[in-house]
């Protein structure tokens, strides 16, 4: 007898009772909806914390006053109206730690000048300011904030679990549902960012590519860059592993052009501060006012922002660490014949890239940032995988 048959669960499966129990639970029908249902469940739980306790943070402030912006010429008037509307909803401790947290807040809130300076790294997420003031006659600014990391973060969730039906390798999800939480999923449905729009459209995109839609995953990219530009880097890591592993070329190449023109333009009609200076805020010292600020190139803080997007990477979030156990997750599934096909291998390929050169061209150290390369790789190599717990004899115990 295994020393799992001498516990009290082991002894309780071994009777006649349990071994009927456990016949009935390892059936491949059962197995599946019992992973659907976790799946299922695990998203309802995120999206509704998200709507019952969203997270006020700071961009919501910023994306909020950037709706509001083109109904208010002095800036006085478009602080107050920003604040109005974030105090109607927030908490006492949520406004303390919004206004006196920290020096930068506690100017954003006594400078209307300054706070105004700041909304042009915002007005570039173009399509998500968009929504925001669409549905605004129906929800209002904050619940239109708070409804777009909602809805598009269910959605997300129950993407993932068609993609893993489709692939039958719906046992899977008993996999995916934990990855997705270390990789931020639940913190980003509470806070007010476009991360989980661009998310829900970039896996969409992934989606088609991988049932081999190129056009309309094209078209989803098109789109991603007008939720936040930086998504061109998905489309360029695409594009490389369309032309290394033999994919469609032209659609993702004029849709990376196409996307790049777009971004130039956003860019430009946004105000947007360029790429160094917003390097320099985000990496090297945060600025009370972006009005003019235009610092000299500098070699020396450029590394320091890299040094400092690393250190704070590997010490305070999950995404490095992910990457790594995924890598080696491709490697031992291509090596065990897993994972066949240029289409499936070419995707998890520019997913890593992409991961990788998201990091380079803005070295943010925060999980959320790298959530859509995370997630893609993850449903893929597990759509490829198509674990079944199933088929485990039944004499190596529980």
């Amino acid at each position: 007898m295994s020393t799992v048959d001498e516990t009290p669960i082991g002894r309780a499966f071994a009777s006649r009772p349990g071994a009927g129990i456990l016949k009935a639970l390892l059936v491949r029908s059962a197995l599946d909806r019992l992973a659907a249902l976790f799946l299922v469940l695990s998203v309802l739980a995120v999206a509704a914390y998200g709507l019952l306790r969203p997270d006020y943070n700071w961009d919501m402030v910023a994306y909020v006053a950037t709706a509001l912006e083109n109904r208010f010429e002095d800036p006085r008037e478009l602080h107050a109206a920003t604040w109005q509307l974030i105090d109607e909803g927030a908490s006492e401790k949520q406004q303390y730690h919004l206004k006196f947290s920290n020096p930068y807040n506690l100017n954003q809130w006594e400078q209307p000048d300054d706070f105004q300076s700041q909304l042009s790294m915002y007005r570039v997420k173009a399509a998500y300011i968009g929504l925001m003031r669409l549905l605004e006659p129906v929800t209002g600014l904050i619940d239109a904030s708070i409804l777009l990391s909602v809805v598009p973060s269910f959605l997300v969730g129950m993407l993932c679990l068609y993609w893993l039906w489709r692939a039958e390798a719906l046992q899977g999800a008993f996999f995916l549902v934990p990855l997705l939480l270390v990789a931020d999923y639940s913190r980003m449905t509470a806070a007010v960012a476009p991360d989980m729009l661009l998310a829900l459209v970039s896996m969409a995109a992934l989606y088609a590519f991988w049932r081999g839609r190129d056009v309309v995953g094209c078209l989803c990219l098109f789109v991603s860059v007008f939720v936040r530009p930086d998504n061109l880097i998905l489309i360029f890591a695409l594009l490389i592993a369309a032309i290394l592993f033999n994919g469609r070329k032209l659609p993702i190449a004029v849709t990376f052009v196409a996307a790049f023109a777009a971004c130039m333009a956003i860019s430009k009609f946004g105000g947007h501060p360029g790429w160094w200076a917003h390097f320099y805020f985000s990496c090297v010292e945060m600025q009370n006012s972006m009005a003019g600020f235009s610092p000299d190139f500098s070699v020396l803080l450029m590394i320091k922002g890299y040094v400092r997007g690393v250190v704070v990477a590997l010490q305070a979030n999950d995404w490095p660490a992910i990457l790594a156990a995924l890598t080696a997750a491709w490697a031992l599934l291509a090596k065990f014949g897993r994972i066949g096909g240029r289409r499936a291998n070419g995707l998890v390929f520019a997913l890593a890239i992409g991961t990788l050169g998201k990091f380079a061209s803005f070295p943010l150290p925060d999980d959320r940032f790298y959530f859509v390369f995370i997630a893609g790789m993850a449903v893929v190599l597990i759509a490829s995988w198509r674990p079944r717990f199933d088929l485990v004899p039944a004499n190596r115990g529980l």
